[in-house]
């Protein structure tokens, strides 16, 4: 029994606290014809985004060219390769040190410094890992599949600036900083903007492009008007500002008014047991009602227990069952690999969820859809 409980707070881990408000549970479908559903999405978009955890860190999934292939193309029944996913989120939590990147994870006696913003940045663009690899998985991936529609869409998650750092995070713009003052948090997200896009320009990637960049806090917290500032200069750079607010999180019905371009609502049904299978059809109506993509969300938990195989095909009918696969932008998290360890699995039921999920994200990106 310990082990099973070790289990599931390892995996509860990875997601931040989220809203057991049922209020609007229970609801039926709406009719999207009768319901605006005009989002301000950035230009060029993304459609199928996978998040990518443990890019930026030693711990983890080793994200070289190999773990990224099943994420890059999907070989179908009549061994023909596909693409995949058009946009990868790489995003952390905390380092490897435990300094925090966000609320609720690392040690909160550690909230994260310049140091580890840089070191990060560092991770992301060495040689030999995450975004080279990807590239190159994208290559290797030519020979089969020929060329990509269209170059993959990168976003990266910015560190939030915790006002605990007080002013202890480093200098910016010419001045130590001191995260009690927000104009100061700005700086600091300006500083790694300008950092990731300059690095990526340098780095010449053959099948990647800057799409933007997400704001790793699932909650607006005290950041408002760092929030709003950092919309205003990345849709200056014309480049995206992404939010996965979990659910209700404050400020999820209308995320453009908070300075983010593109967002998707977490359902946070899979994780918890207290939460009902109602809430599946409530996310797919707050979506529609409120222009937002959506979240599918899954885990290790699928590859074991069937209850969690049963949640994970349930998002899958009720996203189809509320055309949200033709209309909405989704975002996959996936804890570190699961879509690997789908990938690289010979169980049967493994490979009917792995057949299932690449299925519909190869329909949606041969089709066009959304049409954005």
């Amino acid at each position: 029994m310990m082990w099973y409980i070790l289990l599931m707070v390892l995996f509860a881990c990875q997601k931040q606290p989220y809203s057991t408000d049922f209020s609007i549970d229970g609801l039926k479908p709406m009719d999207t014809h009768l319901v605006s559903t005009a989002a301000s999405y950035h230009n060029n978009h993304i459609r199928d985004m996978v998040l990518i955890y443990g890019g930026g860190t030693n711990k983890g999934q080793v994200w070289d060219y190999y773990a990224f292939h099943p994420y890059v193309v999907y070989k179908n029944d009549q061994h023909v390769y596909e693409w995949m996913f058009d946009g990868f989120l790489f995003l952390e939590l905390s380092d490897d040190l435990g300094f925090s990147f966000t609320v609720g994870h690392g040690d909160p006696a550690k909230p994260a410094q310049k140091a580890n913003w840089a070191t990060l940045i560092d991770k992301y663009f060495e040689q030999g890992r995450s975004l080279h690899e990807l590239d190159q998985a994208i290559e290797d991936a030519t020979w089969s599949a020929g060329q990509p529609p269209s170059k993959r869409r990168i976003v990266i998650g910015i560190p939030e600036p915790l006002t605990a750092v007080a002013n202890n995070w480093g200098m910016a713009e010419g001045i130590w900083l001191n995260f009690q003052t927000a104009g100061h948090k700005t700086k600091a997200c300006k500083w790694f903007v300008d950092e990731v896009s300059a690095r990526f320009n340098a780095a010449n990637f053959r099948h990647l492009t800057l799409d933007g960049f997400y704001w790793i806090g699932e909650a607006i917290e005290d950041n408002g008007t760092t929030i709003a500032d950092m919309g205003s200069y990345l849709s200056g750079l014309n480049l995206s500002f992404n939010w996965i607010p979990w659910w209700q999180s404050p400020g999820y019905t209308n995320p453009t008014a908070l300075g983010f371009s593109d967002s998707y609502l977490q359902p946070n049904y899979f994780f918890y047991s207290t939460v009902p299978f109602s809430r599946l059809q409530a996310a797919c109506n707050a979506a529609i009602t409120y222009g937002l993509g959506l979240e599918m969300e899954f885990d290790d938990n699928i590859l074991y227990f069937d209850p969690y195989r049963t949640k994970f095909n349930e998002y899958l009918d009720v996203f189809g069952q509320n055309n949200i696969f033709d209309t909405k932008k989704i975002a996959y998290y996936q804890s570190e690999s699961t879509i690997l360890k789908l990938f690289t699995s010979t169980v049967p039921v493994h490979k009917t969820m792995y057949k299932r999920l690449c299925e519909t994200v190869v329909r949606r990106q041969k089709l066009g859809l959304p049409t954005l």
